[in-house]
């Protein structure tokens, strides 16, 4: 089982990754249209009026696309003041409630979003804009961004706490535990260890 969900995840993190270069080329092709919206309207004097409607909507599936990416890198924001001040039990109890909380999270998150994709359908919802785009289509793809992160967060939570179960802190940590910030630095620039003590 535990060599099972280990590809799992490591499948799971190369699937993430690709998601986050999409966001990213989402985030690219969106710059490029307000450029080309900015240039239209100073040459003819009006756009084509779809940057301020889709830059919403790209902006909310980027960041769903890239939440499993962050959660595997541990790139989420943690505030570590006591964290770093703890033995290896303290930590390994500190992140399997941090992951926990997380997991809770992204489960509720993942569950509204739903709802609010199948109210749009339901209703056949568009947007009140002149595009009238069917709102159902940027939410699916929004919506497909949460499941995932949800999916994620769950995986590496059910194989951090089997883990943990298992007295194994080395992968506990390696999965789940944050980053000093001496070894952040290290990460960052190797042979620059000892400059944040």
């Amino acid at each position: 089982m535990i060599r099972c969900l280990d590809a799992m995840i490591a499948r799971a993190e190369r699937v993430s990754r690709w998601l986050a270069w999409a966001g990213g080329a989402l985030l690219l092709m969106m710059v490029a249209l307000i450029v080309v919206e900015i240039l239209m309207r100073r040459l003819v004097g009006r756009g084509l009026g779809l940057s301020f409607e889709y830059s919403g909507y790209v902006l909310g599936i980027s960041a769903s696309w890239s939440f499993a990416y962050a959660l595997f890198h541990k790139a989420h924001i943690r505030i570590d003041a006591a964290y770093v001040r703890l033995g290896s039990r303290g930590r390994q109890a500190f992140d399997l409630l941090a992951l926990g909380a997380f997991a809770v999270f992204a489960v509720f998150a993942a569950q509204a979003a739903w709802g609010v994709l199948d109210e749009s359908l339901t209703r056949a919802t568009v947007s009140n804009t002149p595009l009238h785009t069917p709102m159902w289509v940027p939410q699916a793809m929004w919506v497909g961004g949460w499941l995932w992160f949800a999916f994620s967060v769950v995986l590496l939570m059910l194989r951090v706490s089997l883990a943990a179960l298992a007295g194994d802190a080395d992968t506990v940590r390696r999965l789940a535990g944050g980053s000093t910030i001496d070894e952040q630095i290290e990460e960052e620039a190797p042979g620059a260890e000892g400059l944040g003590s």
